[in-house]
């Protein structure tokens, strides 16, 4: 009789270990940059009220819900979703959507790792050649010549592949949580120590002055739909990666309290990057409208002096690994349990397909420009197809099937440690559930429907 490989249960050493990591794993480039541009665009506290609302209302019913349903599962996001969803209509559909879940995180990982490649290449250079400074146009000029160098490119994002694959493949108590763990202190400390220098020599009084001022007039239909969004990607609702971090926390582990926990620490660290980036750029709200690939424009020529510049890169670099580790993990977990593989094997596959899909998008710059799709290269696609359409799309799947589907009764067994809600839990409980049925559900159809330009119909449409 053949021997099937069956992957051994793997725990977190402590809840305040899965609290560091999965921080750290949702903190993403997306903080770093976007948010201090949104709230400079948008009205700056009158963005942040209703960015706070979206937590409250979305972020936190659904990801308390990706945590309750994984925690003691020990397996990948498909078997999570196939474990509460057995015997339930259209059982097997619901399953299918796990995995599109799994697809949007690989593209969008592609996608990732060309950026990670930039942010690394740039720190080592930051650190031990510097930048060259100079104007705007200048510093964009190295960066477009930088980016079509598909030869120069490929050494980095092979090195970003090959870090990932390091961590992941000794598991989660000997690769994935000591690494993470270490690159959360080592992000903190740089932070803390930049948080000093902006205060200390005066800049992040005016520049939290800018941010935070409160304009309601700015904030529109466009800014509330924009801080939904932004709750939603800041906290990696629909990426999975929630679900298979949680996966391994013990079944009757407290799902609020943790997820609490982790939303307000990644919170507190997004406005500490917000201030800190807006006291170094100036005018950061026209700096950073173009997109990510600005960070690697502007801050070479817009921040002194040049050692601060370069621990804002050596951050963006930490950034990038320990998103990066985030994706990776949830696919290798899928790859070891759907094909039954050990860790190693698991990390190396997933690596292969990774380096070979961020080889494409990063030569979507180069030899690859000519090949397009309705105008998009293919960075740009992979970008579009996840972070538009797939991951917003199960993320709201995920809200119905918990909000809708699973029998109240069910969930409410799974609340509490006692395995029945009474007294203070069954109003807590109640609350949840009801937020997850109708405010989440309506926020996450607005996202969907944000994310896939019904703002921009309507505008066209009604546009005098």
């Amino acid at each position: 009789m053949a021997l099937t490989y069956r992957p051994l249960p793997q725990l977190w050493s402590s809840s305040a270990r899965f609290v560091i990591v999965c921080t750290a794993a949702i903190v993403s480039l997306g903080d770093f940059w976007r948010l201090p541009y949104l709230l400079s665009a948008y009205g700056g506290s009158a963005f942040l009220l209703m960015y706070v609302l979206a937590l409250v209302l979305m972020g936190m019913p659904v990801f308390s819900a990706q945590v309750l349903m994984a925690r003691g599962a020990h397996t990948d996001v498909p078997g999570v979703v196939a474990l509460w969803t057995r015997g339930t209509p259209h059982s097997r559909l619901w399953t299918a959507g796990a995995y599109v879940t799994l697809l949007g995180a690989l593209l969008l990982l592609a996608a990732y790792a060309v950026i990670a490649s930039w942010s690394l290449a740039y720190s080592m250079r930051a650190v031990f050649t510097g930048l060259g400074g100079g104007t705007m146009s200048q510093a964009a000029s190295r960066f477009v010549a930088f980016a079509r160098d598909g030869e120069r490119g490929l050494g980095w994002l092979l090195l970003f592949v090959l870090l990932l694959v390091a961590t992941t493949a000794r598991g989660l108590p000997r690769g994935t949580e000591p690494v993470m763990r270490t690159l959360a202190a080592c992000m903190l400390g740089l932070l803390s120590l930049l948080l000093i220098v902006v205060i200390w020599h005066g800049p992040a009084r005016g520049a939290a002055g800018h941010l935070f001022s409160f304009d309601p007039d700015a904030l529109g239909v466009r800014g509330v739909l924009e801080a939904f969004y932004q709750a939603f990607f800041s906290l990696s609702l629909g990426t999975g990666v929630i679900v298979a971090l949680a996966s391994h926390l013990p079944a009757r582990a407290p799902a609020v309290r943790l997820s609490a926990m982790v939303i307000i620490a990644s919170q507190v660290v997004a406005l500490a990057f917000a201030v800190v980036l807006a006291s170094l750029v100036p005018g950061i709200g026209d700096q950073f409208s173009a997109g990510v690939q600005r960070i690697f424009e502007v801050l070479p020529a817009s921040v002194q002096p040049a050692w601060t510049m370069a621990l804002l890169f050596v951050l963006l670099a930490m950034i990038s690994m320990t998103t990066g580790i985030g994706l990776f993990e949830l696919l290798v977990q899928a790859v070891s349990h759907r094909a039954r593989v050990p860790r190693m094997q698991a990390s190396v596959y997933t690596g292969l397909v990774v380096a070979a899909l961020g080889l494409a998008a990063q030569n979507a710059f180069g030899v690859l420009s000519d090949w397009r799709v309705f105008g998009y290269n293919l960075f740009d696609c992979f970008s579009l197809v996840s972070a538009r359409w797939l991951i917003p799309i199960t993320g709201l799947m995920l809200c119905v099937l918990v909000g809708r589907v699973l029998a109240r009764r069910r969930l409410a067994q799974a609340w509490t440690p006692q395995g029945e809600a009474t007294g203070r839990d069954a109003a807590t409980f109640a609350i949840w559930h009801g937020l997850l049925r109708y405010p989440a559900r309506i926020a996450l159809i607005a996202v969907v429907a944000y994310a896939l330009g019904a703002l921009r119909l309507a505008e066209s449409i009604w546009a005098p």
